[in-house]
């Protein structure tokens, strides 16, 4: 298996030997520093919204204040996750994974200094870019320690523990906010990320498949080949060319084509407002609660409502895919959270105020709009043929994030027209506009749902 011989002695193929091999306790090991790096990245991405509440009071600024570096953030995110995959290509997956993380880290206790939203403004921009680069390249890791017949398991394992630490940061908001303030927030919220850093220095090894092409030597190759318990033995180590691993590089035009431009316009719509929807809620959840009277001990909890309900969703949209298909689902998530959302506004227009029924209703949101996001990844895959597969879905991710900026100041703008009832308007909207383009796609590769 993977294995061949030469005139000059004996080869291993180490993409065949991983591809084909069994998923070993070190490999799994290597998942879980990946999901620790993941969940420190969902801690940090949700550091500033948690904070907006203390910082509106401490600061005496209006939630408007804020918008801008909300958006910042974001898009220093998007090109984080751009520049970390070429830093990952040129420097090694290991070495850019440590090196975001500390950087994110270290960006976001820096906040806890900032006098003014100018100050947060950079600060946040400079965290934004270390979250994004984190990303791409624990995927890229994951992907090449994992076998292939448990890698999607894998990634999905990993990229879970993003929600996961964004539930977490709304429980250690909690604890945090009144007795240490918005300052001892983000220090203990980066802090997580700087210790994260250390442990992934110490034990996380680096790709072998970037190893193999990076030139490193046998004896490297081999020792990381024993800790993945590969058999490699004496033979010499070896892997695809890039040429052969890259994917096919389609041009843009591809997705405009007769049959398929339709609907990779609907899609661009569908991610757009899924993503504006999504992030609404990540930026301004507790300025939302603080908004309604609520403590800022409390407000922290209503993203670790939000974020469990994304879990959920996230996790349980996959089994809905397998069972209804890819289409039935994301349209029936794309309605449940229209019509959670439209509730929730209406219950807060009439005058309820119970907390508990408000946390209840954002953990169901978060399983709508969570589910629906994931879902949307999914059913884009089966828009498009096999050669612009990879071009397709990576544009439509690209018009979500332009809805994830967008989000910064239309959840700020809804706050201030008509507080949480239209905040509510503006996500049962923007899911209601997901459904109905997902509703206008037409094309589908015969065979899948």
């Amino acid at each position: 298996m993977g294995q061949q011989a030469t005139a000059s002695g004996r080869t291993v193929n180490l993409n065949s030997l991983l591809d084909e091999g069994r998923w070993t306790g070190s490999q799994k090991l290597i998942l879980a520093l990946i999901a620790l790096a993941y969940l420190t990245d969902g801690i940090a991405n949700q550091s500033l919204g948690l904070a907006i509440p203390a910082l509106m009071r401490d600061w005496g600024v209006p939630r408007e204040a804020f918008a801008g570096v909300a958006a910042l953030g974001l898009l220093g995110l998007t090109i984080g996750a751009v520049i970390g995959g070429m830093l990952g290509d040129r420097f090694g997956r290991r070495t850019t994974i440590i090196l975001s993380t500390a950087f994110f880290g270290a960006m976001t206790v820096a906040q806890a200094w900032a006098t003014n939203p100018q100050e947060l403004l950079g600060f946040r921009f400079l965290d934004g870019i270390g979250i994004g680069a984190m990303i791409p390249n624990g995927a890229a890791l994951i992907s090449e320690f994992t076998p292939r017949r448990q890698r999607a398991f894998a990634l999905a394992i990993g990229m879970t523990f993003v929600a996961v630490g964004a539930m977490l940061a709304g429980v250690i908001g909690n604890l945090l906010i009144e007795p240490y303030g918005w300052q001892g927030l983000f220090v203990v919220l980066g802090g997580i990320a700087l210790v994260v850093a250390l442990l992934l220095l110490v034990a996380l090894p680096e790709s072998p498949i970037y190893l193999v092409n990076s030139g490193a030597s046998q004896s490297r190759l081999r020792n990381v080949a024993a800790r993945c318990g590969l058999p490699v033995g004496d033979a010499v180590i070896m892997a695809n060319p890039r040429e052969a691993a890259a994917t096919h590089r389609t041009p843009l035009a591809a997705l405009f084509a007769p049959d398929v431009s339709s609907s990779t316009i609907f899609l661009w719509i569908a991610f757009f407002f899924c993503l504006l929807a999504n992030y609404a809620m990540f930026s301004w959840v507790p300025a939302m609660l603080a908004g309604l009277g609520f403590e800022l001990s409390l407000t922290s909890l209503g993203m670790t409502a939000l974020s469990f309900g994304g879990i959920v969703g996230g996790v349980g949209s996959g089994w809905l895919i397998n069972r209804f298909g890819s289409r039935a689902t994301v349209l029936r998530l794309a309605a449940g959270g229209v019509v959670a959302a439209l509730a929730l506004g209406l219950l807060i227009m009439g005058g309820v105020g119970s907390f508990g029924v408000i946390l209840l209703m954002l953990a169901i949101i978060g399983i709508f709009s969570a589910g629906l996001l994931n879902g949307l990844y999914t059913f884009s895959a089966f828009i498009y043929p096999d050669h612009a597969r990879g071009t397709g879905v990576g544009a439509a991710a690209a018009a979500g994030r332009v809805g994830a900026i967008a989000s910064s100041w239309a959840g700020v703008i809804a706050l201030g027209m008509g507080g949480a009832s239209s905040y509510f308007l503006l996500i049962a909207g923007s899911l209601a506009v997901s459904l109905g383009a997902v509703a206008l796609i037409k094309k589908q590769i015969p065979g899948n749902r």
